[in-house]
């Protein structure tokens, strides 16, 4: 007798394993979480290597002054024959009332490994032809375009990479603020409390205690920085975009505001302005709701300050938060103060 044949249950599909709902939203979870905690870091990595940049462009121009001190043997003034100036250039100058606005920084170009600018910079003819309004230097030798390819010349080494690139400006038109093709930097001429105004033909300036390294139609050599080379600021750093496009910075258009950083000691009414990173007081928050730096105010995008370059060639990081006192202290060349190694 044969036995029955078994019986077979119909085989069910095996199903692949799989991620239930809730595993999901929790593996995207941990990778959002993830990202989170990356992201800052990366930024972090960013901004140190930004920084890292710019401190390395500030060693080149600190190498170029010293290399132009060489050559020289002076540092070169941060303007030369300004139209900003309230007194006459004719005592320095081959033609009374002249303006040629040269910068500083077009005056190191040779020295900064950029002969071939230097070499294309016609130094006979202005920069701009930036005046006051019924000033006394009024007479233009020659003419600005003979050097706009120079000035809206992009050099990195003027430029932050921390900061916004702006494009080349222009204001054609006579004035305090005249430029044409000019390109912004980031770097300022330290000149203490002695702005564009201040020339070498000023009665009363500068003072010897309030003397900055930099001076309008004056050099300054090394043996007159009786406060010491290390403790005496030299170049800090400034924006690119300020409260009023009309102000600088302009690293070869030299009008009024383009080079010079201002700084006043804390005995003076509206100071902070002048503090790195200073808040402007000049406008009010409706008309300048990102509260924009002033026309001579230094400071940068790092975050908590600013790197400051000193007469001896070094850079260093000045917290917002330094001494107002110590800030002005270091903008003197001879002012007598007492700076400590462990104070910045």
């Amino acid at each position: 007798m044969t036995s029955p044949r078994p019986r077979h249950s119909p085989r069910r599909p095996v199903w692949p394993a799989g991620f239930t709902l809730i595993e999901l939203l929790v593996v995207i979870f941990i990778i959002a979480v993830l990202i989170a905690l990356l992201l800052p870091a990366v930024q972090t990595a960013r901004e140190a290597a930004r920084r890292s940049q710019c401190v390395n462009n500030m060693k080149q121009l600190g190498i170029a002054l010293h290399n132009y001190h060489d050559v020289m043997g002076v540092f070169p003034p941060p303007r030369l024959y300004t139209g900003s100036c309230s007194a006459k250039n004719g005592p320095r100058g081959p033609v009374p009332g002249q303006v040629l606005n040269t910068t500083g920084f077009a005056m190191m170009l040779s020295q900064m490994e950029q002969m071939a600018m230097s070499n294309a910079y016609n130094f006979s003819h202005p920069s701009c032809e930036a005046m006051n309004p019924g000033g006394l230097n009024n007479v233009i030798v020659g003419t600005c375009y003979a050097n706009t390819t120079v000035v809206g010349a992009k050099i990195a080494t003027f430029q932050c990479p921390s900061d916004e690139e702006m494009p080349v400006d222009n204001a054609p038109a006579a004035g305090t603020y005249m430029r044409v093709n000019a390109r912004r930097s980031n770097y300022k001429f330290c000149v203490s409390i002695y702005s564009d105004s201040y020339c070498a033909a000023t009665a009363n300036a500068p003072a010897p205690n309030t003397r900055a390294m930099f001076y309008t139609d004056l050099s300054t050599s090394l043996n007159q920085i009786s406060d010491g080379s290390s403790n005496t600021a030299a170049i800090g750093e400034s924006f690119q975009r300020t409260a009023v496009t009309s102000w600088g910075t302009w690293w070869g258009a030299g009008n009024y505001t383009s080079v010079h950083g201002l700084v006043v000691p804390p005995s003076v009414a509206g100071y902070t302005q002048y503090l790195p990173n200073g808040k402007n007081s000049t406008t009010t928050p409706a008309s300048n709701p990102q509260r924009l730096p002033y026309a001579w105010t230094m400071g940068s995008k790092h975050s908590g300050g600013m790197n400051m370059l000193f007469g001896d060639g070094s850079v260093r990081f000045l917290k917002d938060s330094i001494n107002p006192s110590l800030w002005f202290a270091i903008q003197t060349i001879a002012g007598g103060e007492i700076v400590s190694a462990d104070a910045f």
